[in-house]
């Protein structure tokens, strides 16, 4: 048998990649079996990838078994097994094979991926400096602009379990942005005066996901006499998205389009604001905004730091959010909401809020935060709190505790904290996971990077949530919550008092008994759930925003329309 010449085989490769880009497994691994012939070496690395990529640990681990045989040392082979050892939930395994390489020279496209795996496995892993670090290295190696923008956006999302101060928050959104200055925008001529004001949303989460319960007011509570509401999803599509769908004015699925065909599109629309619901969360879509597919733009829900981005103009806030010196943190300007910038709505009916009489039994505090939130300051408070309450126990429920060797390196650092795992219940997370509340007294939220959903959760399932309110708007997401449901008693302000309003509520079993009877409505007769009243100030604010754009950009005062074109 002839060998291929090397035109022929790196069109083969060509075929390979063009059929993974395009999802053709078969195609793939077919031609994958042709280069093996050629390149063994190669082919046994494509396997294993496709393996992985078809979620096989079997046939991935097979698969570099042969890769040993040919490159045993390689970094690319070491990636892989790391990787494997991902899909089997053994981080720390992932962690300690990749360690070595992190000193030696590796291609860059290698490199990104080595050091971006080490910072998935560090973040779950509750080692959110270190995330920082690979994500950064990672951002660093990469080649593409695509990859260094979503290492970039992972650095900016791992800050936030970091203290960090306003100015160095900015400087390292500012950085993201300047990735994205060499765009062109669409420019946008006045033009003549329409009639509703067009609004539109921009989701990698229009599915049942947590970003839902916060965004689906934005959705459906504006006046229809005022706004249109388009809604531009990214994401698979499930029974929430079709629930979306059937309440807006137009619903467009862009997942698959590139950042710039999906900022035509919406060009096209002719929106007049569009609001980015994902910042720098997984699947986020600002570089559709770098675009400026609409005049007005802001970010504000899904995700509470600056974007980056100069092309974003606002960022929704409250006055709890925006207190003190906020602003400085944020290339965009506060759009402060007048009671609170957001409004909640639980996806699914949520089972009945019971709680056992406080009196008689052993207080149980609890959190069922993303462990990568439990920072060691926080376990430390925590071991404070049961120190002045020598009865209590702690409930910690969450996706760490699932699997093996991440639930040792938590409970390592549970006990390295000073906590008696002796009092300490870990559970890993379940689908039936608000049930878990109804063995919690309280919750203890966490810092800098506070609780969203599950603060929410909890005090609908009748559950006290002590917070403490730090110096970013980030860190005020439980302030603002219980001072819309009017529990300004459950906000500390340092660490001491965090500790104190913790001991005293589980010294007080008649508040507690009020308090688990008392929250659900409490929580549902707010602002936090009122979403009629946050539809119109909503509303207010984007009207505000458009006659200041009309205004200035057209000098015909706020209540003439542009348009462009």
């Amino acid at each position: 048998m002839t060998a291929r010449i090397p035109a022929d085989i790196d069109r083969l490769r060509m075929r390979i990649y063009d059929a993974l880009d395009c999802g053709d497994m078969l195609r793939a691994k077919a031609d994958i079996e042709l280069l093996r012939r050629d390149e063994p070496g190669e082919a046994a690395g494509l396997l294993t990838a496709l393996a992985i990529e078809c979620g096989s640990p079997e046939d991935a681990l097979a698969a570099w078994e042969e890769c040993t045989r040919y490159r045993p040392d390689d970094p690319y082979t070491v990636f892989l097994r790391a990787r494997i050892h991902l899909m089997q939930g053994e981080r720390c395994a992932a962690l300690s094979l990749l360690s070595p390489l992190m000193g030696r020279a590796m291609p860059a496209p290698v490199a990104e991926k080595v050091f971006n795996l080490a910072g998935q496995c560090a973040r779950f892993l509750g080692r959110a400096e270190d995330a920082v670090t690979f994500y950064a290295r990672a951002r660093d190696a990469a080649q593409e602009r695509e990859l260094r923008l979503l290492n970039a956006s992972n650095v900016l999302f791992n800050r936030h379990y970091l203290v960090q101060t306003s100015r160095e928050d900015r400087a390292a959104a500012e950085e993201y942005g300047a990735l994205l200055e060499g765009i062109v925008p669409f420019t946008h001529a006045p033009g003549v005066k329409r009639g509703r004001l067009r609004i539109g949303y921009l989701s990698p989460d229009v599915r049942e996901h947590v970003v839902l319960s916060f965004s689906y007011a934005l959705f459906t509570a504006l006046d229809p006499a005022r706004f249109e509401v388009y809604v531009y999803a990214m994401n698979r599509e499930d029974d929430f998205t079709e629930g979306v769908r059937r309440r807006v004015d137009c619903f467009r699925n862009l997942m698959g389009c590139t950042a710039q065909e999906a900022a035509r599109r919406i060009y096209e629309d002719r929106i007049d604001i569009l609001v980015d619901l994902a910042g720098h969360t997984a699947g986020g879509t600002l570089p559709v905004l770098a675009y400026r597919p609409a005049p007005v733009q802001m970010s504000g829900i899904g995700y509470f730091a600056s974007t980056g981005l100069k092309t974003v103009d606002y960022f929704l806030a409250d006055p709890i959010l925006a207190a003190g010196r906020a602003q400085e943190s944020f290339v965009e300007r506060l759009l402060i909401l007048p009671r609170t910038h957001f409004c909640w709505q639980p996806l699914r009916p949520a089972p009945t809020a019971t709680h056992l009489p406080a009196a008689g039994r052993p207080v149980v505090f609890g959190s069922l935060n993303n462990f990568t939130k439990i920072n060691d300051r926080v376990l430390k408070v925590w071991a404070e709190i049961l120190r002045r309450v020598p009865t209590a126990r702690l409930l910690l429920k969450t996706e760490i505790f699932s699997v093996t060797d991440g639930a040792a390196e938590a409970r390592r650092r549970i006990a390295a904290a000073g906590l008696p795992l002796a009092r300490v219940e870990t559970e890993g997370a379940s689908a039936d996971y608000l049930a878990a509340y109804g063995r919690i007294d309280i919750a203890l939220d966490t810092f800098p990077y506070p609780g969203g959903g599950t603060t929410c959760d909890a005090l609908y399932m009748g559950v006290p949530v002590v917070t403490l309110a730090g110096e970013t708007l980030g860190s005020r997401f439980g302030a603002s919550l219980l001072r819309n449901i009017g529990a300004d008693a459950l906000i500390a302000h340092t660490a001491e008092e965090y500790i104190e309003r913790a001991v005293f509520l589980a010294q007080d079993a008649g508040m507690l008994d009020a308090l688990h009877a008392g929250l659900r409505n409490m929580t549902a007769a707010s602002p936090v759930m009122d979403a009629p009243a946050y539809g119109e100030a909503v509303g207010a604010a984007y009207e505000a925003v458009w006659g200041e754009y009309t205004a200035r950009i057209c000098g015909r005062g706020k209540d003439e329309r542009g348009g462009r074109r």
